[in-house]
């Protein structure tokens, strides 16, 4: 079984920490369990966006009824 890891690299916060995120233009706001929101803009988004998917971090976006126009 394949391990992921809890931190990435140059982000304060480990992957326990994140409940939801949505990213914009490369820019991500994340939800934090303790109900604070965070901004983060990483040198490589794909790879950020990558490690939140790995960790189980929600997307807003793919909520039930998120609207994407």
């Amino acid at each position: 079984m394949k391990t992921t890891a809890k931190h990435f690299q140059g982000f304060q916060y480990s992957a326990s920490e994140l409940l939801k995120y949505i990213t914009v233009a490369k820019d991500f706001t994340l939800m934090l369990s303790s109900g604070e929101f965070i901004k983060f803009t990483p040198i490589n988004d794909s790879l950020f966006e990558a490690w939140l998917i790995a960790n189980n971090v929600q997307n807003i976006r793919k909520e039930e009824g998120w609207i994407t126009e």
